[in-house]
Order: C-alpha cells, then structure tokens, then sequence
C-alpha cells in the first residue's frame, strides 16, 4: 500500500514538474482556481507534453484519492452524488454567478444573493457552500460567496435583468456551454434517476425502442425525447437544446474535422453527403477549405430550412454556386443519392441502439457504390483495462489514439478520460442507446456490410472519425 500510494504521489510530482517546465519556457502559467475563467489561460495545454502530463496527474490524484479515503466513505459520496447536479442547477437557474459579478467588488453576501433571485438565504447559503467545499464559487467570508475559475461558466454573459425577463431565449448568441448545462440539469438528470426502474422492468428491460428510454418513465409516457421536444409546450427546451449542441458543433466547425480524413484530396467529382447533418456546421469548414467538393447536408425539412439561412449568413457563395445544398431526408428511409464519395454520420449513431444504428447503416449501404467511403464520427468507448487490439495493429489509427497510462494508473486514464462513459449512460438515460467501443463499432459496420479499415485519432476522444468501406 504504502508503495502504491508513494508511486501515485510520485506521478502527481513529475507531471506537475513537466507541466511547470513547459510553463516557464513558453511564458504561460496555468490560471489560478481563484480567478475568472479566461479562454486565453487555457494556451498552456497546447504546449508539448503538457496533454499527458496533465491527464497523469489528474489520473493519479483521483486513485490516490479513492485509495486513502475510508472506503465506507467513498461509497457513501457516491451514493450521494445527484448533490451535485442538484446543487449546481440551483445556482445555475438562480444566476448567482451573475448577480455576484454585477455587484463588483470581491464578493457579495448571500442575503443580498438571495434577494435578486427571489430565493430563501437560509437555504441558498447551504447550497453555495456546498459548492464552494467542491471548488465552484469562494467563500471568502462567513456568508460572503465570490465567483471563481469554475463558477463564473455559470455566468451567462447578459445582464440579470434580461435573464429574468425572457428565460426562453436567454442563450441565444451564447457559445451553447450554459445551455448544455441546463438540459443536463433538468430532464437528463431527471431522467437518469429512472435507470434502475428501467432496467428491472420486464417490459423495458431488453429494449431497444427510444419509447423505452428512463427518459419516457420519467416524463410519465412513452415518448421519445425528440417528439417531447417538439410539443408546444417544451419551446423553452427546444431553443436551449438547439444553442447546446453548439457545443459539439463549433469543435468541427472550429476545423477539427480536417485532423483526420483527407477532405481537402476531394474534387469536384467527388460528393460528401451529410446524413443528418443539422445546419450544416460538420461540413462548413470542408466546404471553406475545399472550394470543389459538392456536399448535400440531408436532415429534416425544418432543419432544411434552418441551415440554408445558417449558410447564407456564414458561406452564401458556396449556396449561390449550387456546389452546397440542403436536402430532407430521413435516415431510416431509403437512401435517396446513389453513390456518394463519402457518406458522413456526424454525433447521430449514438442517439440510436443498435437496432436503429444498423437500419441508418443498412441504407447507406444500399445506395454506396464500391468507392464511396463511410466516415463516422462519435466518441469510441475504451475498456478500463488494457486493450489487447492495440497491439494487434489490425485498425490503423487505433493504436496512436489508445495508449495505455503508465501504471499503476488505470488503462483507461481513469478519471482524466471519464466524460464518454458519463456520456455513454446519458444516452442510455435519454435515447436508450450508447456510445461503443471500436469492436461493437466493427460489429455494427459488418453486419451492415461495411469493413471499418481506420481510426483518425482525436486525442480529446471527442471528434475521432471511424472510416469505413463496402465488404
């Protein structure tokens, strides 16, 4: 034991070392928990060895954690853990970040908090306190709560005054963090609390429908989370979850989708087809560094609509020249082009089981010819233990995206690269269905009629691209 907790101790030194290095010879620091979050002082991750070491050290912290804290503990702090979203919706729907950051000065009392969102300061102070023991706000005197690196996220960026008054577009113009928070708040966390009802119910067990999801227990009927989103009365809903999915959206748009597949070898006899492609955000930086490649980006009519003002704002010239077009389409139909270079699945299969997942790869199939390329690109799920196909070397690509930590830390990276599996359960709380990893991915693709044949790594494991081909 005392070993084991010596090494992880050890680990914790070294990476802190390299990252303090990397600082000093590139004259950056890493932001202070204190202060308010600023994009710019996240530029030291970018520097070389510092992703490693950061993800080491954030390894080794929480297994030192769970290895000298009282096990009767540890379980007992799991078990209470829906504090935490609980806690953070209060503050979050509350705007305390808000309202403490437009009263200037270094903090503000939570009598005075608790005034300006209408709520009781006998209880908020035992929210925000509960907060503050994990990091998110300061309290920097008795009652007295400040924002910090990690609270002032919560901060929408508008005035109070404009927050209180129109709740339904608040996150309009925003970056979709907030608005990701939100719906993770409400129903994604209301729905996940049916998970065990769910799967002891005979009748939902073994399901593979949406219908059948925790999400329908919990809103009382059987209803697929995107038929609840569209009824009149989930507007406020619908809007917050179009902003959130900016989120994901602005990494591609943002040029991650260049790191992988060969976009820019396209011609203009080639044709990317994006299967439920949204507005079009995938395929926007394709479209801007390739000026010859035609792309239809298929989804429903009034997210047809949608985009074709998205890109008249953003690319009009590439609308005005026909070589981008939208098209309704729906993925679990019949395939309308034929033969496409590349049929593109960006963040779709994981909303579907794999029932649904092969009906969406089925049509694709259909209508590939032996060139056209299939490119996936969800998370890929990692086993916590070592991964014997890493060297087995038989999927290019998979072996420079999944190296194990070194030990005694877990395969996996533990906690440093735990957000897919707290994704995968929300998928399974909300859509009953799942991220997978790159066996169940090869599975699908096969008994669709594809060979998966590469992996274009993202390091993150959040936009990596699996490339398959028609058998």
């Amino acid at each position: 034991m005392a070993a084991r907790v010596l090494q992880l101790a050890k680990l914790i030194s070294d990476s802190a070392a390299t990252i303090d290095n990397a600082c000093t010879e590139n004259g950056t620091s890493v932001p202070d928990l204190d202060t308010r979050f600023d994009p710019r002082g996240e530029a030291f991750r970018g520097h070389a060895g510092v992703s490693i070491a950061v993800n080491t050290a954030i390894s080794a912290a929480y297994q030192l954690l769970a290895t000298l804290r009282p096990a009767p503990t540890s379980i007992l702090n799991t078990a209470f853990g829906f504090m935490y979203s609980t806690t953070l919706r209060v503050a979050f729907e509350a705007n305390v970040s808000t309202i403490i950051k437009e009263a200037g000065g270094n903090g503000l009392h939570v009598d005075e908090i608790a005034a300006k969102a209408n709520i009781d300061p006998k209880k908020l102070v035992r929210i925000l306190r509960f907060l503050a023991t994990h990091h998110i706000f300061l309290e920097i005197e008795p009652d007295v709560f400040a924002n910090n690196r990690l609270s002032s996220l919560l901060d929408i960026g508008k005035p109070l005054s404009e927050l209180q008054s129109n709740p339904v577009d608040k996150f309009e113009g925003t970056s979709g963090l907030q608005a990701a928070i939100a719906r993770f708040g409400d129903e994604a966390a209301k729905a996940s609390s049916y998970t065990w009802e769910t799967l002891h119910d005979p009748k939902t067990a073994f399901s593979e429908e949406p219908e059948d999801a925790p999400f329908g227990r919990f809103i009382g009927k059987r209803e697929t989370y995107w038929d609840w989103l569209e009824e009149p009365e989930q507007v406020a809903q619908l809007t917050t979850f179009g902003v959130a999915m900016r989120v994901m959206n602005s990494t591609l748009a943002g040029g991650a989708i260049l790191k992988g597949f060969d976009f820019k070898s396209l011609t203009e006899n080639d044709l990317i087809v994006d299967v439920g492609g949204g507005v079009g955000n995938a395929v926007l930086p394709i479209a801007q560094a390739n000026p010859s490649v035609r792309i239809i980006v298929q989804d429903r009519a009034a997210v047809v609509k949608d985009g074709v003002e998205h890109w008249k704002q953003l690319f009009p010239e590439a609308l005005d020249s026909g070589r981008v077009t939208f098209q309704p389409g729906d993925f679990f139909a019949p395939q309308s082009v034929k033969g496409a270079s590349v049929f593109l699945v960006s963040r779709i299969l994981h909303d579907w089981s794999d029932k649904y997942a092969s009906q969406i790869l089925s049509n694709l199939r259909a209508a590939a010819s032996p060139h056209t390329k299939l490119l996936i690109i969800d998370s890929i799920m990692q086993y916590v233990c070592h991964d014997p196909a890493v060297e087995e070397g038989t999927v290019p690509g998979w072996d420079s995206m999944r190296k194990d930590a070194p030990p005694p830390l877990l395969p996996n990276w533990g906690l440093a690269g735990a957000q897919t599996y707290g994704s995968d359960l929300h998928m399974m709380a909300m859509h009953n269905a799942q991220e997978r990893t790159l066996p169940h991915f090869r599975k699908l693709l096969e008994g669709a009629g594809w060979r998966l044949v590469r992996v274009h790594p993202d390091p993150a494991n959040i936009m990596p691209q699996v490339e398959a081909v028609p058998i």
